[in-house]
């Protein structure tokens, strides 16, 4: 099964997260921890007693000082702790309750929401205090805490309170706009990459010397854009050596060739002269496809508007002995006006050629050729066709049938050629002989 790499979007959405998440539980942690260790009488120990006993007083159903619970774990550590409660002409205490406390609330529950004071008769830090009303469901309280020790509560203590309160509503808030503001970067990260990728992607084999511009990349993709262009740069040198190795061989191999040829013909056993000279003219053949591969396969040089239709009539005049003398009639169906392609004539003209060629070697019968006005070439015999074991590899070097003398670089040669202009050559099949089909594309406009 095939695994994909996490895309960039995914990995820089998931590192933002995870830094979020971290800078979220340090603000936290600093903050409880500032405010548990703040000698100044800043400490939430009174809001932390509230909320405990708030809490267990609501799960309870009961109105009085708990009995149980984080609220007496809290007392425990805390013997100056007190607490009042008062709802309606019910209230209880717990502790050592001020005088001065006690009366604020008796005198002021009614109108009392959220109260923070400080105690004149203790010292800090056990002098703060603070008065909240809560909704126990049964009815409301008001509830009165103070004489916590800051020493004695935990982070957790202090962050039950600050992930409840008003931080907690402002550090989501900072969340939620930092993934919208994550959902708005993200599609502009990835537009920014849109441009090189456009750019590799319409690389063109015809241009080896074509580069990345590495001006255009991201500061954070040039050491990618570097090492593709360093990669085309050996790629290129590697195909310009190759093809330097094919043409030196095809013309070194020429000489012996035409050396070989003048010694066959001085040959005096005719069978023997005329063995040798169809093993040597099929070499000599091998070696010119190979020259006019590697000439002709990229087809750029001499690109100019020509008449399909008279390149076409063109390569048949030419041709016309040799299909005559293999005892073929060639026949050619132009439209009465031009039809116009660009590109190398010389090049396209080969790739007729090989093309008719074929149909000499292996076909039979008639030839026929038509031109069509849509800028396609088809040629037509009526041989005995292309097997169907070998038509899926047709257009690849070397490929032919066991019994063929040829070399089976023509229709190989004829592929890169039109694939060099643009266009293709295929296969079509039908009821008898085979039909091949030379595809040009539209003139460009420009």
């Amino acid at each position: 099964m095939l695994k994909r790499a996490p895309s960039l979007v995914l990995r820089a959405g998931l590192t933002f997260m995870s830094i979020y998440t971290i800078v979220f539980v340090a603000v936290l942690a600093v903050s409880a921890l500032s405010r548990s260790t703040d000698p100044g009488g800043s400490h939430q120990g009174p809001q932390i007693a509230l909320r405990y006993a708030a809490a267990e007083m609501r799960a309870t159903g009961s109105f009085g000082p708990p009995a149980d619970g984080r609220f007496r774990r809290l007392a425990a550590k805390n013997p100056s702790m007190w607490l009042v409660g008062r709802s309606g002409d019910r209230s209880f205490s717990l502790g050592p309750v001020p005088e001065s406390a006690a009366a604020l609330v008796g005198r002021y529950h009614g109108v009392l929401d959220t109260v923070r004071f400080a105690v004149p008769t203790a010292k800090p830090p056990l002098n703060v205090a603070a008065i909240r009303r809560y909704d126990l469901g049964t009815g409301t309280v008001v509830l009165a805490a103070g004489g916590v020790d800051p020493a004695t509560l935990t982070i957790w203590d202090t962050l039950r309170v600050i992930g409840s309160g008003e931080a907690l509503v402002v550090l989501l808030v900072i969340a939620a706009l930092g993934f919208l503001a994550m959902l708005v970067a993200l599609p502009l990260f990835a537009r920014a990459i849109r441009p090189i990728a456009a750019e590799a992607e319409a690389l063109d084999p015809r241009d080896a010397d074509r580069r990345l511009d590495e001006d255009a990349a991201p500061r954070e993709m040039l050491p990618l854009v570097r090492a593709f262009n360093a990669a085309l740069d050996r790629l290129a040198w590697e195909l310009r050596r190759r093809k330097r190795f094919v043409a030196d061989v095809a013309h070194e191999l020429r000489t012996p060739l035409a050396v070989v040829s003048l010694k066959v013909e001085a040959l005096e056993d005719e069978a023997a002269r005329a063995d040798l000279r169809g093993g040597v003219g099929r070499l000599s053949h091998l070696v010119g496809q190979m020259l006019d591969l590697e000439r002709l396969s990229l087809a750029g040089g001499q690109r100019a508007p020509f008449d399909l239709s008279d390149a076409t009539r063109d390569m048949v005049a030419d041709l016309a002995p040799m299909a005559i003398k293999a005892g073929h009639d060639l026949s050619l169906d132009v439209p009465d006006r031009p039809v116009t392609v660009v590109g190398d004539r010389h090049a396209v003209e080969r790739a007729i050629t090989n093309l008719v060629g074929n149909a000499i070697a292996h076909g039979g019968g008639n030839i026929q050729l038509f031109v069509g006005a849509d800028r396609t070439v088809d040629v037509q015999d009526d041989g005995p066709g292309v097997s169907a074991a070998l038509r899926p590899r047709l257009f690849e070097p070397f490929c032919r049938e066991s019994s063929s003398e040829g070399s089976g670089l023509g229709l190989h040669l004829t592929r890169e050629i039109m694939r060099a202009h643009g266009g293709d050559v295929r296969f079509l099949p039908t009821e008898r002989g085979a039909r091949f089909r030379l595809e040009f594309p539209p003139p460009d406009p420009s």
